[in-house]
Order: structure tokens, then sequence, then C-alpha cells
């Protein structure tokens, strides 16, 4: 969910569920760093971005999409999860996403 927009109380509990399922999903390991990072300390980074522009290019189904997140530390190892200065890299996850979506839907 972007910055800014008010959200729903079950919006909110949604996004509580997805960060436990992340932070499981990663072991609580920093996908940065690798390094262990305690519950109450972790932060959910984008590796595509969440700005009105990437929601506009890729839409909110891949920047609000599980695969777009990582655990990380909060400031440097955020930051390097971003791979908004690598089209490539950006369009490969994409697409990848929306493979996924389509092999749930199928």
């Amino acid at each position: 969910m972007a910055w800014g927009r008010r959200l729903t109380q079950r919006q909110r509990f949604e996004i509580s569920e997805q960060r436990i399922e992340i932070y499981t999903r990663d072991k609580g390991r920093c996908q940065s760093c690798g390094e262990l990072v305690p519950f109450d300390c972790f932060e959910v980074a984008h590796r595509i971005a969440d700005t009105v522009a990437n929601r506009k290019r890729w839409g909110d189904e891949v920047v609000d999409h599980i695969m777009n997140k990582a655990t990380t530390h909060r400031g440097k190892c955020n930051a390097a999860q971003n791979c908004g200065y690598n089209p490539m890299q950006s369009s490969a996850l994409a697409e990848l996403i929306h493979q996924v979506k389509e092999l749930k839907n199928a």
C-alpha cells in the first residue's frame, strides 16, 4: 500500500499478516547483508519501490506483491534492495510476478 493512502482496518490487518509472512519466508534474515534481524526491528523493502511512477509503470499487483518485498535492516540494507536503477532486473521481477499470478489463476 502506498504512503499517504488511508487504509481500512482490514487493509492494515492484511499488511501486518503479509509482514509476518515475509519475515517467516526470509527466516528472519536480512536479504541484503544476510544477518539475522530481530522481529521488532525489521523493515519490509520493496525491490521495485512503492512510488506513484512505479505504480503507473508496473501496476499495484507488482508493487504490492510479496515477491517484490524482502526482510531487511533499516537504512542501507533497505535501500540496497531497490532494483529501480536496473531496468532489466525490474522487468525480470515484474515478469516473474505476472507468471506466478497466471499460474495461480490457471
